[in-house]
């Protein structure tokens, strides 16, 4: 996947928290659905939070990892992206397994280290990785 392009395809000029006319229904409705069969198929308790003021994602949830640590999964609010923070790395086994979940509920999952990189995009404003510009507080 051409990740560079994706991230650039739905960057805005002068929306950095939500695209224009973005459904926060309709998203949180979707993310809920995936949420539900992210529980069913990993068989751990998932508790979305959606209390993300001046944000650029609408929801993130905890994963309770084997180690006892806790991974971040984001859902930002442009173009149905989701990501994994890398700070408490993930099985690769669970991982593959909620990225088909994702991928079955229309979300694109992109790796962290691509978010990593310097924000080359279009918004106003001091964003210097696309992390910040889509899955962080702004």
């Amino acid at each position: 996947m051409d990740y560079q392009a994706l991230l650039h395809r739905h960057d805005h000029p002068t929306h950095v928290e939500s695209p224009p006319k973005f459904d926060w229904r309709k998203a949180r409705r979707c993310v809920e659905k995936c949420v539900a069969k992210l529980v069913a198929v990993l068989g751990v308790d998932l508790v979305p939070d959606w209390d993300s003021q001046d944000a650029s994602f609408c929801c993130e949830l905890w994963l309770p990892l084997e180690s006892g640590a806790m991974a971040l999964i984001r859902f930002s609010s442009f173009g149905d992206m989701v990501t994994v923070a890398e700070d408490n790395p993930v099985p690769n086994s669970v991982l593959g397994q909620a990225q088909q979940v994702f991928a079955q509920h229309g979300f694109v999952y992109v790796p962290a280290a691509v978010l990593d990189t310097p924000y080359t995009g279009c918004a106003p404003g001091t964003i210097a990785t696309w992390w910040i510009r889509y899955f962080d507080y702004l």
